[in-house]
């Protein structure tokens, strides 16, 4: 088995608090989100990359038609994050496996990993879904959690203001399974890799604009946007992220 999948999260299309955060230039803010989006969807078709998993962070509800009409010609799944609503994206985003509802989680797997996906669009996971998840954790295959909130902690402000929720209660049952897990988040628009015991954790850089990773202050720019490819085979998985 071989497969790339394109992983891209934190898009936010049409939405203000880009602007008041100085991220962006009011007068250019929407065609800026939306050329992003088309430079890495042309990137990724240039390589023949065909499978994409979007992170959350989609953007305006008025946004999410625009959004899915974009992706008609690749294979899609996604996360939902907190600037994403299940109302408005379960009308585009055609699942064939069951979701509970008013959440938006299910796993896929093949011979060697199972793939989990996880929402946290909410800040936190729902007992209903932890409950789910450690029922999913039984597993023989390596593990790979596709979320928007990260779950170890790292050292940034970021995630001292908007951390998950009960986040150590999912890192807890992390710990304590057999399978190695990797875990594939956003939310901090930013670059970072964390390991602890059976666990690899990587954040991705947004394709909007950027958080620095310091640990006194939040402070953003837009000099760079992005995406992450993820490459995985029966032996190993391997990961780059690609910046414009």
């Amino acid at each position: 088995m071989n497969e790339s999948i394109a992983y891209i999260t934190d898009i936010h299309l049409d939405e203000e608090f880009p602007v008041t955060l100085g991220a962006v230039n009011p007068i250019e803010h929407d065609d800026n989100m939306r050329n992003n989006w088309k430079i890495i969807l042309n990137d990724i078709e240039s390589r023949g990359i065909r499978k994409i998993i979007f992170g959350g962070d989609i953007g305006k509800s008025s946004s999410n038609e625009w959004f899915f009409q974009s992706l008609l010609k690749f294979d899609i799944d996604l996360v939902l994050g907190n600037h994403d609503s299940y109302a408005t994206v379960i009308k585009y985003f055609d699942k064939s496996v069951d979701a509970e509802q008013n959440e938006l989680f299910y796993t896929k797997k093949n011979d060697y990993y199972k793939y989990i996906f996880l929402d946290s669009s909410a800040g936190e996971i729902s007992q209903n879904q932890f409950t789910w998840l450690k029922r999913e954790l039984i597993s023989e295959k390596d593990v790979v959690i596709f979320i928007h909130h990260p779950i170890l902690p790292i050292s940034a402000e970021v995630d001292k203001q908007f951390a998950l929720k009960g986040r150590h209660l999912i890192e807890n049952e992390l710990l304590g399974i057999k399978s190695k897990v990797t875990i594939f988040s956003g939310h901090y628009h930013l670059e970072d890799k964390k390991t602890k015991e059976n666990i690899v954790q990587y954040i991705t850089p947004a394709s909007s604009y950027q958080v620095e990773k310091i640990t006194d202050e939040i402070r953003v720019h837009k000099d760079s946007f992005g995406y992450r490819i993820i490459e995985f085979d029966k032996t190993e998985m391997k990961s780059n992220v690609i910046l414009f």
